[in-house]
């Protein structure tokens, strides 16, 4: 019963992360990668500059996490947001400029065997 109900969870979570890409009513691929490089350049550079903020406020208690061995664990969660940011920004930007995001479905879920 658990391992259904964890399952059932993943799948939902996959489901979210399904890859998205953009459509906008008479526009090109032209257009797109116009418009995705120039909010592919605004975002990062915000971003980077969110993470370095961000960075810059995690070496105050860096000491004590390399101390307790936990330094690996609040770089990957820093590594994460950032990539969560940088997603999100990407997707605001790209909703600014009149793309609507267009969801692909979800992953297949591989057949399980009993």
């Amino acid at each position: 019963m658990k391992l259904a109900i964890a399952l059932v969870m993943a799948a939902a979570v996959i489901s979210a992360c399904a890859p998205k890409d953009f459509s906008k009513e008479g526009s090109d691929a032209e257009q797109f990668t116009k418009d995705e490089s120039q909010c592919r350049t605004q975002v990062r550079a915000r971003a980077q500059q969110e993470r370095n903020i961000d960075d810059q406020r995690r070496a105050t208690f860096a000491a004590e996490r390399e101390r307790y061995g936990q330094q690996g664990l609040y770089s990957d969660m820093a590594n994460q947001g950032y990539k969560y940011n940088f997603e999100r920004g990407m997707a605001t930007c790209m909703e600014a400029r009149g793309w609507a995001p267009k969801q692909n479905g979800p992953i297949p879920m591989p057949k399980l065997t009993w």
